[in-house]
């Protein structure tokens, strides 16, 4: 069962991926953050310039988040990632878990072609 999730706003319902709130009445910007794992809205906290990325405050939990390396290349992402004292996190948690499901899949598929090619081999 999947989480049913609420433009802070306006209380209308939204997608998980939503990058601004359906409502033609509301149209806010919104995120996916990774510290309270919710769709909430954002702001401003700090430009940064160099090597760092722009830091945005988290509307429900206040806390800073950077957005995500998907989501700044343009990828279907609307995740903040978690910022720190010297390092930011360079994905979000959502692509965070894809990508170790993914990794995953590949380990696991290399594998078998490992096994399988041992088999074949003790065969002949």
């Amino acid at each position: 069962m999947s989480k049913s999730y609420k433009c802070p706003l306006c209380d209308n319902e939204v997608d998980a991926a939503a990058t601004v709130c359906s409502n033609k009445a509301c149209r806010a910007e919104l995120a996916f953050c990774s510290h309270c794992r919710d769709i909430t809205t954002y702001t401003l906290a700090e430009e940064r310039t160099g090597k760092r990325r722009t830091a945005y405050r988290c509307d429900r939990c206040q806390r800073l988040g950077v957005k995500c390396y998907t989501w700044q290349s343009g990828g279907y992402c609307n995740g903040l990632a978690r910022t720190g004292e010297r390092i930011d996190m360079p994905l979000c948690a959502n692509c965070t878990s894809r990508a170790a499901e993914v990794s995953r899949q590949v380990l696991s598929w290399t594998l078998i072609g490992a096994v399988g090619a041992i088999v074949r081999g003790r065969g002949k």
